[in-house]
């Protein structure tokens, strides 16, 4: 499959099932899933905004789609995916997607403290930012979640990060303080 080939996919109608169905067209070609890795972290400055933000989440959407398929998929750009294209997303779909795929990678990979460090900060950034969606915060949330016990500065901005949540009065973001949010840091990889 060719860049414009890609684009033209992610350029059609979008309906139901439109991640799974893309997926399934991209199959196991790694050429394309690295095509399709580069459209979602490299958004095309040619295009007009609303082109560039409706290829660069629906891109973002079926990177998720394919790494919780098979997350093995991602290894190839996985130290990229967290020591740049996370921090510097700023597609408000695309870090929908990546944050997801960011608090699943963090329970399962240790990326080095410095890492760590920016991740957490570039999470915590999309937390606290009034214009971020709540799906965005939620799962921006979520990887922060994954940097306690790790981080020092995020068990001691945890609470703080939870307050300034709780007064956006979302239900999504009520439900998830009432559950995960509320419990007691969880330590990983031995930190």
């Amino acid at each position: 499959m060719t860049r414009q080939e890609l684009i033209a996919l992610l350029s059609d109608r979008f309906a139901e099932g439109f991640a799974e169905a893309t997926a399934a067209r991209i199959g196991s070609d790694e050429a394309a899933f690295a095509l399709l890795y580069d459209l979602a972290t490299r958004p095309d400055a040619s295009l007009r905004a609303a082109a560039r933000h409706t290829l660069t989440w629906r891109a973002a959407y079926t990177v998720e789609t394919l790494y919780f398929a098979s997350p093995a998929r991602l290894a190839p750009f996985a130290e990229r995916f967290c020591r740049i294209d996370f921090e510097a997303c700023a597609d408000p779909g695309a870090r929908r997607h990546f944050g997801k795929i960011m608090a699943h990678l963090l329970a399962h990979h240790d990326p080095g403290a410095e890492t760590l460090e920016r991740v957490a900060e570039s999470a915590a950034a999309w937390v606290v930012d009034p214009k971020s969606r709540p799906a965005v915060r939620i799962w921006a949330m979520e990887v922060v979640k994954q940097c306690r016990g790790r981080v020092a500065w995020v068990d001691t901005a945890w609470e703080d990060l939870v307050a300034t949540l709780s007064r956006d009065g979302r239900p999504s973001i009520a439900a998830r303080m009432r559950g995960s949010w509320r419990q007691a840091p969880r330590i990983t990889h031995g930190r």
